[in-house]
């Protein structure tokens, strides 16, 4: 009788002793997003007349800039003055805008 006290306490401590199994679920962000490539560093970028900063920032190493689906008017002005303009469409992932 004690020997199956014994062994019932040994199963219960190590069902207890057991960790379950642990999932990780990744999942890839497909968002629209857009890359800069070849703009000067002192450069702002404007998407839709909206100041996005610093357009040598966004070269997608490891930053790029999320945006909305759809038709995007993208600028690219350096003291003031407009040296890159495009109109792109995005519907998912990353558009990379090469500047030259």
């Amino acid at each position: 009788m004690k020997i199956k006290l014994l062994f019932l306490g040994m199963l219960i401590l190590f069902s207890f002793g057991c960790a379950m199994p642990a999932t990780t679920v990744k999942t890839v962000d497909t968002r629209p997003s857009i890359s800069i490539t070849g703009a000067p560093q002192d450069a702002a970028l404007f998407v839709d007349g909206l100041d996005m900063g610093i357009a040598g920032q966004y070269d997608g190493h490891p930053k790029i800039l999320l945006i909305e689906p759809g038709t995007h008017r993208i600028e690219i002005r350096k003291d003031g003055a407009l040296i890159y303009q495009q109109v792109i469409f995005v519907e998912s992932e990353l558009k990379n805008i090469v500047v030259k």
